[in-house]
């Protein structure tokens, strides 16, 4: 049966991968934190193993990656067949887990259940962190909770350390629950306990010590594994945090923009140039800034985000799942309409049943001891997991690493009813249907009112996509669909505006500039093209009181230093345009392109 689940987890995978393929514009061109995951991984693949900077996410995934680009190359569909592969172990993981745990019956539903589960399908062929980390996570609670002789104890723990120290160095919030384990293993081992935690902590300290040693050498300062957090958590504990957008006010909605900005807003609040520790502690600071000061609002933002980890909405982070699998036969199996919110909305009510239904034995009958004690840890996980989350912002993927617990808790309660069902014991059935009527409609009667569907940035995402492809007529529809169906979309139409400037039509596309401006006040790109269309049109001094407002709304933006260059060097202001290409370079030192230009222009002198 274990071979089965395993096969009937890889087929559903693989044909959901090929679909996507065929179906997928993003499918080689991946965006925000799986481009990011994928150029990392090539950096590392091409030799540059140790880096130069200390961490800023936590390395395992893309260190994974980067080995499976070392062995077959760099090909994104290899790479996400390797993690179909990892997403079908864990659906036998699952399944073993719910077997040791529950009994047979319950660990095949969990099984069979994670096979078909429309997210883990849906993450397995993501460049993002989930596959690997609840394959970790199984591994160590395998691990864990398997009977060890004592012959091969320590070693046992030992393993079960590593598996849970690469959890860390991939997701650090798995700390919150390394720390409260020991309680666990205190109470569950008795006179064993301090020989396992040692070992256990010997092989978590295999993993994450050599990352904190790496950091400390390279940057002079201790970064423990990345330093990340304290930016996640002022994204998520702020004024204007929804709990969920992870954009802190005042930053680019670009992944590499808004890393620029938190570094830039840091630096200039503090009035000099900061390490990735400090950064950290300077966002962790603000943050707690805002507990502080509107204590009353962040205790409702956490009430917020708690419920919107364990609700049914599926909250995108990187790109819509809603939209970008409509085009698959996972759109059959993700449902987001009012009070059905499919396949969370209906799990979590399940496992709740199966909790009660744990609860409730373990009081009334004679419980194996070890089983309990293995379903209490289980049960620690999720909430110490939970919490490591909405303490900053939560979203789909994040909770991805306890689907499989409550896929168990589920499938008990399944069996559970089954039985009661058979044996005509009907008053037993009541408390259970309540709780899965009360907690069902509390899952999914989107108490916040989410809407985090957003066409316009959906065509958009597919019309750059097309671009970059070099489908500029499927890109200039996708643009204009952008723009139908959402009239405020400011990129829509500064994107479009670059297909028609590059066209020579400069009339149309500084239109669409100065809608996008309107728009967007802060669009320095925007700004930066406006002047371009100024200067091939040679309106110069309009083209530099433009590229001058880019700057001042994006200083570490190179291009607009260098197209101002340009306009003074064609003025004949020689000495200008050597002043602005060499602020460029102060504010920018790694600008090859300023650079050249000031190399061309002595040249020239």
């Amino acid at each position: 049966m274990l071979i089965a689940i395993f096969v009937c987890a890889l087929v559903i995978r693989l044909i959901y991968i090929l679909q996507s393929r065929a179906v997928d514009p993003l499918f080689y061109q991946p965006i925000m934190d799986a481009l990011y995951h994928h150029e990392w991984a090539v950096t590392i693949a091409q030799g540059d193993w140790i880096g130069s900077e200390a961490f800023f996410r936590a390395p395992g995934y893309p260190y994974f990656l980067a080995f499976i680009y070392k062995i077959f190359g760099i090909n994104l569909l290899v790479a996400r067949i390797a993690q179909i592969v990892v997403g079908s172990i864990n659906c036998v993981l699952t399944a073993r887990i719910g077997t040791l745990l529950f009994r047979k019956k319950v660990g095949l539903i969990a099984g069979f259940a994670a096979c078909a589960y429309p997210m883990f399908i849906y993450f397995d062929g993501e460049l993002l962190i989930p596959t690997l980390l609840v394959f970790l996570i199984l591994l160590g609670f395998y691990l864990t909770i398997t009977p060890k002789k004592k012959v091969a104890q320590k070693w046992r723990w030992l393993v079960n350390g590593v598996c849970w120290g690469l959890a860390t160095v991939t997701r650090p919030n798995v700390l919150l629950f390394l720390v409260t384990a020991p309680i666990w293993l205190a109470r569950t081992l008795k006179k064993q306990w301090k020989t396992a935690l040692f070992f256990g902590a010997a092989g978590c300290a295999v993993i994450i010590l050599p990352v904190t040693i790496r950091n400390s050498i390279i940057s002079k300062e201790i970064v423990f594994i990345a330093w990340q957090g304290g930016t996640n958590f002022y994204i998520g504990n702020n004024p204007r945090a929804d709990g969920y957008t992870a954009i802190a006010p005042g930053t680019r909605k670009t992944w590499w923009g808004g890393y620029n900005d938190m570094k830039r807003i840091a630096e200039q609040a503090t009035g000099k140039q900061l390490k990735g520790g400090e950064i950290d502690r300077y966002w962790l600071k603000q943050g707690f800034s805002f507990f502080i000061e509107q204590p009353g609002k962040a205790i409702l933002l956490l009430i917020k985000k708690a419920y919107l980890f364990f609700a049914g909405t599926e909250l995108s982070n990187n790109r819509d799942i809603h939209f970008f699998t409509r085009l698959t036969f996972l759109k059959f199996l993700i449902i987001n309409i009012p009070f059905f919110q499919f396949p969370f909305g209906v799990l979590l009510p399940l496992a709740l049943v199966g909790v009660y239904i744990f609860v409730k034995q373990q009081r009334t009958t004679t419980y194996d001891r070890k089983k309990k004690l293995n379903i209490i840890l289980v049960l620690l996980f999720i909430l110490t997991y939970a919490i490591s989350f909405i303490v900053f912002f939560v979203c789909a993927r994040y909770r991805m690493p306890i689907v499989p617990f409550l896929l168990m808790f589920a499938g008990s309660a399944v069996v559970h009813f089954i039985h009661d069902m058979k044996q005509r014991k009907y008053p037993g059935l009541i408390i259970p249907l309540c709780i899965f009527v009360g907690s069902y409609v509390f899952c999914n009667a989107n108490i916040f009112s989410i809407k985090q569907i957003n066409p316009g940035l959906n065509y958009c995402t597919l019309g750059v996509a097309y671009k970059d492809q070099g489908n500029i007529e499927e890109a200039v529809k996708c643009y204009k669909k952008a723009i139908e169906t959402d009239p405020q979309h400011a990129e829509s139409y500064y994107n479009l505006g670059n297909i028609y400037a590059q066209d020579k039509q400069f009339a149309v596309a500084r239109d669409l500039y100065v809608k996008a401006i309107s728009i967007d006040p802060f669009a320095a790109r925007a700004y930066n093209n406006l002047g371009n269309v100024y200067f091939e049109t040679n309106k110069l001094d309009s083209a530099l009181v433009f590229y001058a407002k880019a700057i001042e709304l994006e200083p570490d933006y190179e291009t607009p230093y260098c197209h101002a260059g340009l306009v003074y060097q064609s003025m004949g202001d020689f000495a200008r345009a050597e002043s602005i290409w060499l602020e460029c370079l102060r504010v920018i030192p790694q600008s090859k392109r300023a650079r050249d230009l000031l190399q061309t222009l002595n040249t020239k002198r």
